[in-house]
Parts: C-alpha cells; sequence; structure tokens
C-alpha cells in the first residue's frame, strides 16, 4: 500500500461489499474523519480491488458505561478511572463509492488501475488495513486520467485535492465529453454558489475550444463583485477576447413591434399617464400600437426615440377606430383622447412619457442613449459560436440597466421578454451549426436562474421564458450547446429542467422539506444525505469554508455515480498552483 497514506484503522465485522465497519486505531482517534475519503484493497485472484469509501459515521462504545451497575458509579463519581476512555472502542461506516482493478495493492506499481465498479465484488477479509487517502495516492490511482485532472478545492474535511474532470463538448479524442451536458449549481444565499460556479468556469477556461456565454441578470459576474477572484481576468491569461456587453448600451434587439410593445406594457405610460386602467383595455391598447408600428411607421427602430413616440401617439389619436377597439363607451374614448392630447400639447408630460419610452425604444436602434453603436444579437453570436483556431471568447451579457433608464428595464417581466428574444436567437444559431454539420461546442451560464426558469414564474412572460427554457434544454444538447444553471433552491428551477441537468452540485442549506426530498431522490442514499446535513454554514465560522456534494460525472473518482463532497478553494493562489 501506499505509506505516504496514514492507516487509521482495520476492516471489522460485519462488512458488505458495499458498506465497510471500521475499526479505528488508537492512533487515529484524535484525527477528524467524519467526511474523509479512505481506501482499502482486496485480493482478487491475479490482481486486487483498491476500494475508495467515505466514512460517513463514527460511533463510540464502552461496555464498562453501558454496564447498568456502572452508570450508578459514574453517576455519582463521573468517569470511570482506566476504563474510562481507555476502553472505548471506536468504529466507523465507510460507505464504498468506487473499486478499481490493481496489478498492485499499491497503486504506483504494475499498470495503472483500471475502473471496476461501484463496490467490492467480494466482502473484505477482516483485519486488512484502512488508509486515509492523500494527494500521492490518488495521483498514483488516476494516473490513467493525469492529463484531465483540475483541481477546484479539497476533499470535504479534509487537505486532500479533491481530483476532477472538467470536459469541454467537442469529441473525446481532443479531450472532450463527446456531447454536451448540462449543470446545476444550489445553494441558499452565502453558501458559495457563485464563488463555486466561477471557479468551475475558471476550469473550463482552461479548454481553448469551448466558448462561453454569461446570461448574468444582477450584473455579479459582469462586476465579479461577490466573486473569489476575476474571472475575467483568467480568462485574459488564457488567451480569450473577453466580450462584456450590457442590454442598456450595447446590444440591439431585432425590430419587433410586438415585442417593443409588450416591453412597454408592463410600465406606467399606458395604466398611469394614458389612465389606460383595465388590463383587457390596455391589451388592446397594445395591439394597436403594435399595427401602428407595422403598418405606419416601418423603419421606427432607425428614427429618434421621441419622434417616433410622437408620430406614435398622434397616429393613435386621430384614428378613431383604433379607440373604439379599445374603449367600447363613448366616455372612456373621450377620457383617452384627451390623455392623447395632453401628452402631445404638453412639453412636460410628453417628457414623462418619453423617460419610459426611449430607454425601451433605444433597445432596437443602432446607437444607445450614451450615443454608443449597439450591436444585433446574430453579430454577437456570430463573433462567440464561430470556428475558431485559438481560443474562443468569453462573452457577458449584463442585464442590469443602471440609472440611464430610470429602471424601467429591471422588473423579472421585463427582462423575461428581453432574454426569450436572446435564447431564440441563440438556438437559432446552434439550429444553423448544427444544418452545417458543426459541433457548437458552447455553454451558456443563467445566473440568477430561480428567477427567470422557476417552477412557479413570477409572470406570465416569465412563464413563456421558463417553457422555451425547457424546450431548450431538451434539443440544444445534441448541437454541442450545454446549460449551466445557478439558483438558490432545487425547488425553484423548473423540474423539467432539474431532470436534464447531468453534473448537480448542491451548497449549504437545501435541508428543510421538499428541499431534502428532492435530494434523496437525486442521490438515494441515506448516508450520503447525512453526510451533506452535517454542512455549517459558511458564514457562521472562520476562516469560512464552502462545501458542496456533487453527483455526476465530474471526477475519475464519481464514475459509478456516487456524490463526491469538496470544500471549494478560498485561494485562486491555490487553483492555480494546483493547476499548473
Amino acid at each position: 500500500m501506499d505509506d505516504s497514506a496514514a492507516q487509521i484503522g482495520l476492516v471489522g465485522s460485519p462488512s458488505t461489499t458495499g458498506k465497510v465497519t471500521v475499526d479505528i486505531l488508537e492512533v487515529a482517534t484524535s484525527s477528524s474523519l467524519h467526511g474523509a475519503l479512505v481506501y482499502l484493497s482486496h485480493p482478487m485472484e491475479t490482481q486486487c480491488l483498491i476500494a475508495l469509501g467515505t466514512v460517513t459515521e463514527i460511533k463510540t462504545a464502552n461496555r464498562w458505561h453501558e454496564d447498568p451497575n456502572m452508570r450508578g458509579v459514574l453517576k455519582r463519581h463521573g468517569s470511570l478511572p482506566h476504563l474510562s476512555g481507555v476502553g472505548d472502542v471506536r468504529t466507523a461506516d465507510v460507505l464504498i463509492q468506487a473499486a478499481y482493478a490493481a496489478s498492485d495493492p499499491d497503486p504506483g506499481k504494475g499498470e495503472a488501475p483500471i475502473e471496476a465498479g461501484a463496490a467490492l465484488t467480494m466482502s473484505p477479509t477482516t483485519g486488512a488495513s484502512v488508509g486515509r487517502v492523500s494527494d500521492a495516492f490518488l495521483t498514483q490511482l488516476l494516473r490513467r486520467h493525469e492529463s484531465e485532472i483540475v483541481y477546484l478545492g479539497h476533499i470535504y474535511r479534509s487537505d486532500v485535492r479533491l481530483p476532477m474532470t472538467v470536459k469541454h463538448f467537442g469529441e473525446a479524442a481532443s479531450g472532450g465529453a463527446g456531447e454536451a451536458y448540462h449543470t446545476g449549481v444550489f445553494g441558499m444565499t452565502g453558501s458559495g454558489k457563485s464563488g463555486f460556479g466561477a471557479y468551475l468556469l475558471a476550469a473550463q477556461c482552461i479548454h481553448p475550444e469551448l466558448a462561453i456565454l454569461v446570461i448574468d441578470p444582477q450584473g455579479q459576474f459582469t462586476t465579479e463583485q461577490g466573486l473569489p477572484f476575476s474571472l475575467q481576468e483568467w480568462a485574459e491569461t488564457q488567451g480569450r477576447a473577453v466580450m462584456t456587453l450590457s442590454i442598456a448600451n450595447d446590444i440591439r434587439l431585432q425590430q419587433d413591434a410586438g415585442l417593443l410593445c409588450d416591453l412597454i406594457e408592463p410600465t406606467r405610460l399606458l395604466r398611469d399617464i394614458l389612465t389606460i386602467k383595465s388590463e383587457e383595455n390596455r391589451t388592446s391598447a397594445i395591439a394597436e400600437l403594435a399595427r401602428i408600428l407595422r403598418t405606419s411607421l416601418p423603419k421606427w427602430d432607425e428614427r429618434d426615440g421621441d419622434d417616433v413616440l410622437r408620430d406614435l401617439l398622434q397616429n393613435l389619436a386621430s384614428d378613431q377606430n383604433a379607440l373604439t377597439r379599445i374603449y367600447s363607451s363613448q366616455q372612456s374614448r373621450a377620457r383617452l383622447q384627451g390623455a392623447l392630447n395632453a401628452l402631445l400639447t404638453t412639453p412636460s408630460e410628453f417628457a414623462e412619457a418619453s423617460a419610459i419610452f426611449k430607454p425601451l425604444h433605444s433597445l432596437f436602434a443602432p446607437f444607445s442613449l450614451r450615443g454608443g453603436r449597439r450591436r444585433s444579437l446574430w453579430a454577437i453570436f456570430d463573433d462567440l459560436l464561430a470556428e475558431a483556431k485559438g481560443p474562443r471568447p468569453l462573452c457577458l451579457l449584463d442585464f442590469t440597466t443602471g440609472a440611464l433608464t430610470d429602471d424601467v428595464l429591471d422588473t423579472t417581466e421585463v427582462k423575461a421578454r428581453i432574454l426569450r428574444q436572446v435564447c431564440q436567437t441563440l438556438s437559432k444559431k446552434a439550429e444553423q451549426a448544427y444544418g452545417s454539420n458543426r459541433n457548437l461546442n458552447a455553454l451558456v451560464v443563467f445566473d440568477e436562474a430561480h428567477r427567470f426558469a422557476a417552477e412557479s414564474p413570477e409572470g406570465d412572460e416569465a412563464g413563456r421564458l421558463a417553457a422555451y427554457l425547457v424546450d431548450a434544454v431538451r434539443t440544444t444538447r445534441k448541437y454541442g450547446l450545454g446549460w449551466m444553471f445557478i439558483t438558490q433552491e432545487i425547488g425553484s428551477l423548473k423540474r423539467a429542467i432539474y431532470n436534464q441537468l447531468r453534473v448537480r452540485a448542491f451548497g449549504y442549506g437545501l435541508t428543510a422539506g421538499s428541499e431534502l426530498q428532492r435530494l434523496r431522490e437525486t442521490i438515494g442514499s441515506d448516508d450520503a444525505l447525512s453526510l451533506y446535513r452535517s454542512f455549517v454554514d459558511p458564514q457562521a465560522i472562520s476562516p469560512r469554508e464552502y462545501p458542496f456534494m456533487v453527483t455526476g460525472p465530474v471526477s475519475p473518482l464519481s464514475f459509478t455515480g456516487a456524490p463526491v463532497f469538496l470544500s471549494v478553494f478560498t485561494s485562486f493562489d491555490d487553483f492555480r498552483k494546483s493547476n499548473g
């Protein structure tokens, strides 16, 4: 066996092929073993099996303390001299998660070990040595995967680095997964989910053939506030171009009269300024405004926003049939007519309406309100997804709006309307590449997914976006387009999306009610679930530790589907040094 790994115990009784009882040695009783990754070997004909397992529970027994007569003595005099402590027997339950066929118990000897299954093929022999894994041991055990391994942190409650395999979506011959896969990162606020997501993306940035798009509704990845390091600087050191594009200033949406009017609907323009209070009447008004844009103002996206608004209001005010379709009663039509005339003749009222309309109109215009030239989504995705000899870009779409737009674009419903066009354009590009027999090899990261891919959306438009994303994750995988969703709760992500996730990372805090039930369905192991529930709130300890339970093919140690337990790096220098 590898002498660099400290022996912590011996195989005890009873033990099975999947769960081993370990009698802990006295020298190991002062060690932190709960959650530790350990190994043992078992001879099998001409080979041996090296099994890895996680310590899920530790029990202490002392027969003197269990003796009813001695309990009376304990009650009066406290501990028993030469019996309390000295007579303790500690046993650990080890859940086997992977077994490797090797030519020698020392994985560094002979041929490189080969993955053999999720359990031993024979229950282990009592008295066999059980050791704690070390960096050196894992390096030898997994040397077949040396070129694929990256490190995002340490094995939970250990200083041993957890080997992981974070692949791009290209051909296996080039180090890829052979197909796209989807990822979910879950955890309550403060659990480190954004930090884990950033480290995961840093590992993906190492693959130059993978294009990365971050949809950033709250601007965290764009501003990098709260992230443990600068992902953008890291991407640049990998030779990637970093494209940081703002919806308020840089992105030009495709001309769409219906979308512009849909964006107007939740604002104050119709409800308060034009005094159209009823939702049914507002729906009719939106339809009339869209019709006027299509039929009477064909190049509205090329013109000044104030001129478009003025022509739009004048066309509506002079069209009695349109007013009748909005309101059937003469009194209501007269009130609306008066509101339209007031807007057109009173500069202060027109300025109030313009402050709402111009930022929305600007989304479709060649230039932003600041005067900068906008780029179409099609052109942006052309640059992002184009075949390239060198590293492909990291693109961040910032959906925060800032003071420039007076918060007009900051509602979930408005952002959902815009995001739907973004996702539709992306899907069309993916279909186009697929039609040309080209694997897109691209990853889309969706932060704040609980707002836009929710099981219970905040509004109708958010519901439409969520439904579209369900279809996207089902169909784009074959195009080589994978998705990563970062969200606070399992239940907050639409179940149809959750079911499509191949990799799932669970941070602290998912232990209440339905969250715990979904975890149990995902993991299927009460022992692993018990270890997850031992996670401590990172905000309650110092120095902070950010533990995650990760399922799916993200580590050579999880080829059986068993979860691995990771403490994410808290220093980017550690990440950089560990990954060369």
